[in-house]
């Protein structure tokens, strides 16, 4: 069995960890945790390797610590790591527009609230742009061949659209930045689905707080869920007891069974991504698909799951670390 991305002998193991937001106390917890140890600086495990799903910062302030223990395993060859939406932020964050009016992602004080942690941490503009050079050789999906990694929803149709933008490695091409920010240019949806899932817009005078405070007009759905109850089921609104209203207008709507026949997962072997802030016990979400995020960026566990090269998943491979 062979790793088609580097062109050797697959590990016994990987290892999914889920979105670290610059928690580096939870991500040394959780490698311990999993058998990995610092050897001369980079950590390793002797049979297994280490994915990570993307967002890697902000929220937490230890990015740079996150950042330099992530990008030593991968350049060490004892880890993958995929774009995360943060990572695609941050550089957009940086990039003029051509016209030379603003940036690529608005400067807006909200979207500041969202980068705040990287942006102070990372003052020198030579480091952070350091940095900002490594996100863009991050790829924006993984096919390891038994199994699948991407940040936030592995859609095909969207995939496609990214392919003539892609490096070989599925990262983007530097031409590629100014339309990924471009609304109006394929590409934007397409980035915007596999980086940040699927939304759908809310009823009309619907709307909800996320955990910035930022009040929002389309909400997140599980493209994993086939056969939902309502709208309610499968839209992800954070602190329900805040945005009650939402969820009650949801939950006397049905789910549009065409956006779930276009955005629910066809693939036969295991999916694995974060981005979804869950709670609780990490379980699987299917038989093939499994979010490892369960909210380390907040107070919750860094999370990871250990295949073991089987074809269906397991609830008992998952692992959550508090430090």
């Amino acid at each position: 069995m062979t790793d088609t991305n580097q062109g050797k002998r697959l590990p016994t193991g990987y290892d999914i960890i889920g979105d670290i937001h610059g928690h580096a106390d939870k991500l040394i917890a959780l490698l311990d945790a999993l058998g990995y140890a610092s050897e001369q600086g980079v950590y390793r495990h002797p049979e297994r390797k280490a994915v990570f799903v993307g967002d890697l910062i902000d929220n937490g302030r230890s990015n740079r610590e996150v950042m330099t223990l992530v990008k030593a395993m991968h350049e060490a060859g004892n880890a993958h790591v995929v774009m995360g939406n943060h990572e695609f932020n941050a550089v957009g964050w940086a990039i003029p527009k051509p016209d030379g009016d603003g940036f690529l992602r608005e400067h807006t004080a909200q979207n500041r609230a969202h980068h705040i942690e990287f942006l102070e941490e990372i003052p020198d503009p030579q480091e952070r742009q350091n940095w900002l050079d490594w996100f863009k050789t991050l790829p924006l999906f993984l096919d390891l061949g038994p199994f699948r990694v991407v940040h936030a929803c592995w859609h095909e149709p969207s995939m496609d659209v990214l392919s003539p933008y892609l490096h070989a490695d599925h990262s983007l091409r530097e031409d590629a930045w100014v339309p990924a920010f471009t609304e109006s240019h394929p590409l934007f949806k397409a980035t915007e689905t596999v980086l940040k899932g699927v939304e759908v817009d809310l009823p009309e005078n619907t709307s909800f707080f996320d955990h910035k405070g930022k009040e929002r007009f389309q909400v997140r759905i599980s493209w994993w869920e086939s056969a939902p109850e309502s709208l309610a089921a499968i839209a992800h609104i954070p602190n329900p007891s805040k945005n009650q209203k939402a969820l009650a207008a949801l939950a006397k709507l049905s789910a549009d069974p065409r956006v779930l026949r276009e955005f629910s997962y066809q693939g036969n072997k295991p999916v694995f991504f974060g981005h979804y802030w869950l709670t609780g016990t990490p379980q699987a979400q299917s038989k093939y698909c499994a979010c490892v995020d369960y909210s380390a960026g907040r107070d919750g566990p860094l999370t990871a799951y250990r295949w073991q090269g089987e074809s269906e998943l397991n609830d008992d491979h998952f692992l959550a670390v508090y430090p």
